[in-house]
């Protein structure tokens, strides 16, 4: 069974132990461990009082651990790369237009084809344009 590499970072994605949602682990130098480390501190200061605290911790997992919290769905890998970011709305008229072009060519087509099929088809690419249409409308 061939190893995979894991990400360099992971981020919780259900919680356990004392991690929560959107933490992350980093990969340590040496390979071996993936760390998490939380800082808290609170300062509260007036006239007459002042209270501070600081709060440190380190929690540390094997990458064979770690491996068994992604297969288990605890954790999941963040990619290198950040997604490219996708305007819904250009989406949107990439659809219209995939869609409307399919719509136009229904009877080349499915020429041959019973005429129940071209009727479903025409039902289904018109339903589907008029939901994409309406979300169109819902730019601001």
């Amino acid at each position: 069974m061939k190893i995979q590499k894991m990400a360099k970072t992971l981020r919780v994605i259900e919680s356990f132990f004392i991690m929560e949602l959107g933490d992350l682990f980093t990969l340590s130098e040496d390979g071996k461990f993936y760390i998490a480390e939380h800082n808290e501190e609170f300062h509260k200061g007036g006239d007459t009082d002042e209270l501070n605290s600081e709060f440190s911790s380190t929690f540390r997992i094997s990458v064979d651990y770690a491996k068994q919290l992604v297969k288990d769905g605890y954790l999941e890998e963040v990619d290198a790369e950040p997604k490219k970011f996708v305007n819904v709305f250009d989406e949107i008229d990439n659809l219209i237009n995939r869609y409307q072009d399919e719509l136009n060519r229904i009877d080349t087509d499915l020429a041959g084809e019973p005429q129940c099929l071209r009727v479903e088809k025409t039902t289904v690419l018109t339903n589907i344009l008029s939901v994409l249409n309406h979300l169109k409308t819902l730019r601001k």
